[in-house]
């Protein structure tokens, strides 16, 4: 077991680094609207705001917070698309010392009926429609079938009877005095969603002082500056959204400019608009950038750096994007490492950060262990563990934490690499039964629970196949009931929709078998599955 003394020392030593501090994430805000009150924070769709213009409105929604009951130590919700009211929850709840849950607008009734029961939110922030849905009418459905009864509803984007709306920038402000004061840096400010093996989601954990250790590292690795221009493309929701969105702005002193949604036509003249320098995300944003560059658009500026994660960032896309001055920053990380907790500087040679995911970040510890937990050798193969000042302090349900957060601080990642003896590392493969899709890991179990609910299908098992755009995709191999007949995947996409699975989990690819190859214990073999799918191509 892990001695009082053992995490004092580690405490010790990131306060030594400067990744500790006594700096509260949710004085940030507010810090830079004194400091710049002019200088410009953010623009969406056309409007910008100074970060004293945002400062002020963050504390105009904490009142409001604290006027409906929401306190230091409460849990919000926020379910909504790219939007400053999305950032502004999150400042705000950092600000009154609640704690925030951004989650995906892409997640449906199936998803989010899992989420609200572990997270038991205190409010709930949704928009109005989305595409064809109608998200406050699904989370009133929700809340009302769980139970939960909730101190506040927030509706963005039109009033909505029994639902609160945020309260506009005017011309009033807060004194601070009246409010919260932050969380310390020690509690939990952020739990954010990802998928595990298993068919729930589950919430990690983030403190403040972890989040701010996370902006420090990037703004140094990757050298920016005040007159830098930020591209936030990826859902604040997401790690990377949140990062480019608030964070590393907000700790740089620059500016970002947030798009509502990825279209990469519009992203290439925003860039050059606003002179755009670095963006975060992945691969299939700089892929849909670098394609666009090649055909001639935006000649007189394109992005600088793109710092690529989440999935991995093929080398004949690294050297397209080097041939067009792009730097290619290429990293590991993940939801409960904080995000990225590898990453290369700007100035290493580019064939270093082709080949590899990253150099260990200051006051991270990464090794690979072999199946007993036992550290290996620089450059032998195994599982990764990770500690650090950013990684999570365990995930809301503490019987998943002890399997993947042991005792001494180290979070087993599911993920197979090794390390160099100069820090350097490289991933190669999951132990854990995901599929990446662009950077979204979608378990598997859960798919296949949704499939074989399916009246006519037997076994199902899914597979990450490979696709052009998202590196992976979902591919499903299925066996039938006896004496049913494989009509098409068209009525079994028709079910999930009924089901209110996300979209994005749903198969590309279709193949029907007479039965799933499997070992003498009874596990599928999924190995043999991609196989075949490569051996054959397309559906069948």
């Amino acid at each position: 077991m892990t001695s009082t003394a053992d995490t004092a020392r580690r405490q010790e030593r990131y306060e030594a680094l400067g990744m500790w501090t006594q700096e509260r994430l949710g004085w940030l805000i507010e810090q830079n609207g004194q400091r710049w009150p002019d200088r410009e924070f953010t623009m969406f769709k056309g409007v910008r705001y100074s970060y004293g213009e945002f400062a002020r409105w963050v504390r105009l929604t904490a009142r409001d917070l604290v006027a409906r009951g929401i306190g230091p130590g409460d849990r919000v919700l926020v379910q909504l698309p790219n939007c400053l009211e999305a950032l502004l929850l999150q400042l705000a709840a950092f600000r009154i010392g609640a704690v925030v849950s951004p989650v995906v607008p892409i997640y449906r009734e199936h998803e989010m009926k899992q989420i609200l029961a572990d997270l038991r939110p205190k409010a709930v922030v949704v928009s109005v429609e989305l595409g064809q849905r109608r998200p406050a009418a699904e989370m009133a459905n929700l809340l009302d079938g769980l139970g939960l009864d909730v101190a506040v509803r927030y509706c963005v984007g039109g009033p909505v009877d029994g639902w609160a709306t945020l309260p506009e920038l005017g011309l009033d402000d807060v004194d601070p005095a009246q409010l919260p004061d932050p969380a310390p840096g020690d509690e939990c400010a952020l739990v954010l969603y990802t998928s595990g093996t298993t068919a729930a989601p589950k919430g990690a954990m983030l403190s403040g002082r972890a989040i701010m250790a996370l902006g420090r590292t990037l703004r140094l690795r990757m050298g920016i500056g005040s007159d830098d221009v930020i591209m936030n493309g990826t859902p604040v929701s997401h790690v990377s959204g949140f990062v480019n969105g608030f964070l590393l702005p907000a700790v740089a002193g620059c500016r970002t400019v947030l798009l509502s949604e990825w279209k990469p036509d519009d992203a290439v003249d925003v860039v050059e608009q606003e002179g755009g320098t670095f963006m975060s995300g992945g691969s299939v944003f700089l892929l849909d950038l670098v394609q666009r560059y090649e055909a001639g658009r935006s000649p007189d500026h394109r992005l600088s750096k793109f710092l690529s994660g989440g999935a991995p960032t093929p080398a004949s896309l690294f050297q397209r994007a080097e041939g067009l001055g792009i730097t290619v920053l290429t990293c590991y990380g993940m939801t409960e490492t904080g995000g990225p907790c590898t990453l290369p500087r700007p100035e290493d040679p580019p064939e270093v950060r082709m080949e590899f995911d990253g150099l260990i970040g200051e006051g991270t510890e990464i090794q690979a262990v072999d199946e007993n937990r036992k550290p290996l050798p620089h450059g032998q193969t195994g599982e990764l563990r990770i500690r650090g000042p950013q990684v999570m302090a365990g995930y809301t349900n503490s019987q998943v934490s002890a399997a993947q957060l042991d005792e001494d601080g180290w979070f087993y990642s599911g993920d197979v690499g090794f390390v160099t003896e100069d820090g350097w590392l490289r991933m190669v493969g999951r132990i854990k039964d995901l599929i990446n899709r662009g950077g979204e890991k979608f378990s598997c179990q859960d798919i296949e629970a949704a499939l074989v609910a399916y009246p006519d299908i037997d076994r199902a098992a899914v597979v990450g196949v490979p696709d052009e755009r998202f590196g992976e995709a979902v591919g499903a191999f299925v066996t039938l009931m006896p004496g049913a007949a494989w009509a098409g995947p068209e009525k079994v996409i028709d079910f999930l929709e009924q089901m209110k699975l996300a979209k994005q989990k749903r198969p590309v690819v279709w193949h029907v078998l007479p039965a799933l190859p499997t070992t003498p214990s009874g596990k599928v073999q999924k190995n043999k599955l991609l196989e075949m799918h490569l051996s054959h191509g397309g559906s069948e």
